[in-house]
Formats: C-alpha cells, structure tokens, sequence
C-alpha cells in the first residue's frame, strides 16, 4: 500500500536560541520532514515546540544557558 507507515518515526531538534529567525526554522522543519520521506511526501503529524526561558541568574553563572521547570 502506497501510503503505509512502517514503523514509527521521530525527530527531536535543540535549536540554539540566539540569532534564531523565522527563515531558519522553517528551514529546519523542512530538513526533517525531508527526512521522513522525500522532499515532496514528508508527512507532519505531530509538532511540539517547546520555548526555553532564561535561566535564575545563580544558574547562568555556572554556564547553564537555558532553563525550563514543570510542578515546581
């Protein structure tokens, strides 16, 4: 069957924060789809994006560049 997934497939990037552009991103998004089939089928289902913060000022000093907490 043409259009029959084999197996399950994921991508997980970490995209540097800083000098990111819309332009970039897309860019990114497209290289994986491409990755998921050829250029012209690569098939979204599911996107998360997750924004990282800053990270507490006693953090960034002991080179911790991003932060992101749940529950607590």
């Amino acid at each position: 069957m043409a259009g029959e997934l084999k197996g399950g497939r994921s991508a997980s990037v970490t995209i540097n924060p800083h000098n990111q552009n819309l332009e970039t991103v897309h860019r990114i998004v497209g290289q994986i789809l491409g990755m998921a089939g050829c250029g012209h089928c690569g098939r979204l289902a599911f996107l998360k994006v997750d924004f990282l913060g800053d990270p507490p000022p006693d953090l960034a000093k002991d080179g911790v560049i991003s932060f992101e907490k749940q529950g607590f």
